[in-house]
């Protein structure tokens, strides 16, 4: 499985106080992905690729495993809560990220997002969103990067 680890810092706290956002969206930096498992025998593009806001998943041809992304917060004033994924013509995204894992301690917090790779979602393109909670107030906030994966040919 091919594995990549990005770091998310909250620049601007903006609470959610309607549903979709309509562009009140918390301000953050998204780092780009750093890839952190070894790159594809004959793949010149690594599998994960973008400026954090926007990120490429690009698996070999016939590559029949799954990817994971992690997305780290290191910031105690904080803790992400998760991922709500749109696809171009609707849908939650639930076949192709299957699994999100979300972990939190007193000092930072991380979601992995599986992807699944399959070549039925390849170039789709996936809005979403990344949960967050302020701990102090519990007021709940949103940031809104994308990805989109593909399969190299």
């Amino acid at each position: 499985m091919y594995t990549a680890t990005t770091q998310i810092t909250i620049t601007q706290f903006v609470p959610i106080t309607q549903f979709p956002a309509n562009g009140n969206c918390t301000q953050a930096t998204i780092s780009p992905p750093v890839n952190t498992s070894p790159q594809p025998p004959n793949q010149k593009t690594p599998v994960f690729t973008g400026d954090g806001q926007s990120i490429t998943i690009t698996v070999p041809q016939g590559y029949q495993g799954g990817t994971q992304l992690t997305y780290q917060l290191f910031d105690p004033q904080y803790v992400l809560l998760g991922l709500a994924f749109k696809g171009p013509i609707g849908g939650a995204g639930r076949e192709e990220f299957n699994q999100i894992d979300v972990y939190r301690d007193t000092t930072s917090s991380q979601i992995i997002v599986t992807d699944t790779c399959d070549p039925k979602f390849s170039g789709v393109e996936y809005q979403y969103v990344i949960l967050i909670q302020e701990v102090a107030t519990g007021a709940i906030g949103m940031i809104d990067p994308d990805i989109e994966t593909d399969i190299n040919k």
